[in-house]
């Protein structure tokens, strides 16, 4: 076994959203067949993400035990934590897409540094639900909050 830092990670999104996330993202080669190349930077906080599952319970009465499934399930979602700056055009992609009220999932690719060479990328589709800018004490940086919904399956592929 052995550990990775995130140093190095870097996110894309693509400029247009996911024409369907049923059809055109669910599979890993739906998006390396995709251009994801802007970048949104620099960014200092990614959070986690992946499938959780909701738990479902049933109490048997007859005798007593909590019987466990489990039920639906939520792909995650990513608080980005950026420095503000629009001229970025992965920020500006966001900013734009968190504007509207319309129902678009844009492609996102994620690159790791010094993971196993099959585990180096991920890939999922992401609804950007909002871009707040956070201006705090005199001596902090300007930020930009930005959440995501993660909604399509998280794929991790090779480069």
């Amino acid at each position: 076994m052995s550990a990775t830092g995130t140093l190095g990670t870097r996110l894309y999104v693509a400029t247009t959203p996911l024409a369907n996330i049923y059809t055109a993202a669910d599979n890993v080669s739906d998006f390396q067949a995709l251009t994801i190349d802007q970048e949104v930077l620099p960014l200092e906080n990614i959070g986690s993400f992946s499938r959780d599952f909701t738990l479902v319970t049933f109490n048997a009465i007859g005798d007593g035990r909590t019987l466990k499934i489990k039920g639906p399930f939520n792909d995650g979602q990513l608080q980005l934590s950026a420095a503000f700056d629009l001229g970025v055009s992965g920020q500006q992609i966001l900013f734009t897409a968190c504007k509207t009220a319309n129902q678009d999932v844009y492609p996102f690719k994620m690159t790791f540094v010094g993971t196993d060479a099959y585990q180096s990328v991920c890939y999922f589709g992401a609804l950007p639900m909002s871009y707040k800018i956070v201006a705090g004490a005199a001596n902090t940086v300007l930020l930009a909050q930005i959440t995501l919904e993660v909604d399509t399956e998280v794929f991790i592929a090779d480069v």
